[in-house]
């Protein structure tokens, strides 16, 4: 509440005044108030005073990261803004080893592009939420990423070519445990997953091979083939964001792989403002082609982080290197 009430002041000040102001102070009272908050919100204990002491100061360094970000936001025209997440008390690096564990110098280095016609629906709106996508999931403390990209796209293209249902959930677990050519909780990339399950000749369903990994342990594979459900036969890769907003309009989501250093804040709205140090994969489920218009992407962080477990980048601008490697796969039963 306290969250709400100071971004409504700080939106409106800034409207009447025709200038900017900080989401946040210095007031050591307001931020105690707001960190005995945050850590209520999210079930947050720690062992020592010193490690209170700690995450509170990582907790005050975010709050003034994320003020220059909803500066940096408003000043291009952006809507996004950003606060107090779950991620509120983990440092810079915490985060990024955590959770920013994409390995772009794993991108296959030989592309051929696949081949998009244009769009000829009237649709500048198009989201696949819940028609050709499972439910949003959470990676939890291990960087597999890429292998929750990939699966979601598997089970994506699964839906939609063979006719299975929106509570058809593969296993990331099996991906992150198995592909010995990636590194489990401490990277990875889709291309790689796709050519696991290829080679591996399936993917086992996510009730028949739980997610274990959440504490950032990876385990060890324990496949069993009698129990694949699909497999991939082939991933096609797209070219452009105009293709990709083609693609998506006319077919599905698509996995894309891009930079999502400055996440970790988001709560909500379109965002402008990103880098492009690709380190995150995830997926594109939706595209808004009018002006003003976003991609809609899937993430893999739970559903109270950002819209319900979704995040909002300006479309046309390239944001967040969201061109970087688009695919999808071609599936079979197994």
């Amino acid at each position: 509440m306290i969250y709400q009430t100071v971004v409504a002041f700080m939106l409106a000040g800034s409207a009447m005044a025709g200038t900017v102001s900080r989401l946040y102070n210095e007031n050591p009272v307001t931020l105690k108030a707001l960190f005995d908050n945050f850590k209520r919100e999210h079930g947050k204990v720690y062992s020592t005073m010193d490690e209170e002491q700690s995450r509170f100061s990582h907790f005050v360094s975010n709050l003034k990261i994320a003020d220059d970000r909803n500066l940096g936001e408003m000043s291009v025209g952006g809507s996004a803004v950003h606060g107090i997440t779950k991620f509120s008390d983990l440092s810079a690096e915490e985060f990024k080893a955590r959770f920013l564990t994409a390995d772009v110098r794993m991108k296959s280095a030989d592309v051929q592009y696949a081949e998009v016609p244009p769009y000829t629906g009237a649709d500048s709106l198009v989201d696949w939420t819940g028609r050709l996508t499972t439910p949003v999931k959470d990676q939890g403390y291990c960087g597999s990423c890429w292998a929750f990209s990939a699966s979601e796209q598997i089970e994506s293209d699964s839906i939609r070519t063979l006719s299975k249902s929106t509570s058809f959930l593969l296993s990331p677990e099996q991906i992150t445990q198995c592909d010995s050519t990636s590194q489990g909780c401490n990277g990875g990339w889709t291309e790689r997953a796709y050519n696991y399950v290829k080679s591996a000749g399936g993917i086992e369903s996510n009730s028949d091979y739980p997610y274990t990994s959440y504490q950032g342990v990876t385990g060890s594979c324990h496949s069993n083939p009698s129990k694949y459900q699909v497999t991939v036969k082939s991933y096609s890769t797209i070219n452009g964001e105009s293709n990709m907003a083609n693609y998506v309009k006319a077919t599905g989501p698509l996995s894309v792989c891009l930079d999502a250093s400055s996440w970790n804040s988001y709560r909500g709205g379109i965002m402008t403002s990103c880098g492009q140090r690709v380190d995150h994969c995830v997926q594109a489920v939706g595209v808004d082609t009018s002006a003003g218009g976003y991609w809609k992407v899937r993430n893999s962080w739970g559903t109270s982080w950002g819209e319900s477990g979704f995040i909002r980048l300006a479309y046309g601008a390239n944001t967040c290197d969201i061109t970087n490697d688009p695919t999808y796969t071609s599936v079979q039963n197994a």
